[in-house]
């Protein structure tokens, strides 16, 4: 029989007590930088074409007649390729597109074929927050839901993010600061105390405290062998605008062979096509002109 001395026990007991029952333990980020340097890093890892299909998408909005549309259980493909390269593709059930979303470095657009028969596009110079609430599906809030961009560490208008801690419970809070030089939150990121320590929940708001966008995030899987790790699950909401959308991925890959995705799209087959965030022109919206931004 095999004796171990107090000694060796006492020197055995923290690796012990590291590996756990079932493994290492869970380390939870210290401070603000180090947990924003988690999940910047992990999104670094996001080199060349994200491809992910097949995926099943469900999405409701409400337009400014307030008339309520709904998609249940579509077919869809999303490519992403930073900084914001973006194509999502949602199909009819019978073939066909029903309703696309894209952008490239210099514009963005979101097309609806029925019903709506509709595009809106702008430039991302444009973009307020008065222009983002007349779009279905915002662009550059998509692309946060999605956790496809890196977080801020600060700007301008906000100090440096704080990492509150209570139980188990670790969240980012980015800040602005209002008037009279008060710190008001604007977003919050709930982050999982559990490898690979990345966002479940962002709570994007409004400066009297209402929720702008929420977005839940889970099922996170490796990217290959050596790559990131993306969520395969997302729920966003929108509660100011009725709208939501879930997002179910079931494989992603990277491609190196994948051709260009992100052209504007200049012949889109709706009846009706609108600029977001500027100056409305005499008559009606019409596209820009190809190999140059129209004003």
């Amino acid at each position: 029989m095999v004796r171990w001395s107090g000694a060796w026990v006492l020197l055995a007991l923290p690796a012990l007590g590291g590996l756990g029952c079932n493994g290492p333990q869970p380390i939870p980020p210290r401070d603000a930088h180090e947990a924003l340097l988690r999940v910047n890093d992990n999104i670094a890892g996001l080199k060349g074409a994200l491809y992910c299909s097949p995926c099943l998408v469900s999405f409701k909005f409400t337009d400014r007649d307030r008339r309520a549309h709904r998609f249940i259980g579509h077919p869809a493909t999303l490519i992403f390729a930073p900084p914001r390269c973006l194509y999502f593709d949602i199909k009819h059930t019978l073939g066909g597109s029903v309703a696309r979303v894209g952008s490239n470095d210099e514009r963005f657009w979101l097309w609806i074929e029925p019903e709506v028969s509709r595009m809106w596009w702008g430039t991302w110079a444009d973009l307020q927050m008065e222009a983002r609430r007349s779009l279905p599906v915002p662009p550059d809030e998509l692309l946060d839901a999605l956790m496809l961009r890196p977080l801020p560490e600060r700007s301008s208008a906000s100090p440096s993010p704080v990492l509150r801690v209570e139980g188990d419970d670790y969240r980012l809070l980015f800040v602005r600061l209002d008037e009279s030089g008060e710190a008001r939150s604007l977003r919050e990121i709930v982050l999982d105390p559990f490898p690979p320590y990345q966002p479940l929940e962002i709570i994007d708001r409004l400066p009297d405290g209402r929720v702008l966008m929420r977005a839940s995030l889970g099922h996170y899987r490796q990217v290959g062998r050596a790559g990131p790790y993306t969520a395969r699950r997302y729920v966003v909401e929108w509660p100011q605008d009725g709208a939501e959308m879930r997002l179910d991925i079931q494989r992603a890959k990277f491609r190196l062979d994948q051709p260009p995705f992100c052209e504007f799209p200049f012949d889109p087959p709706v009846r009706d096509v609108e600029r977001i965030g500027a100056p409305a022109p005499l008559q009606n919206p019409s596209l820009p002109e190809k190999g140059g931004l129209s004003s």
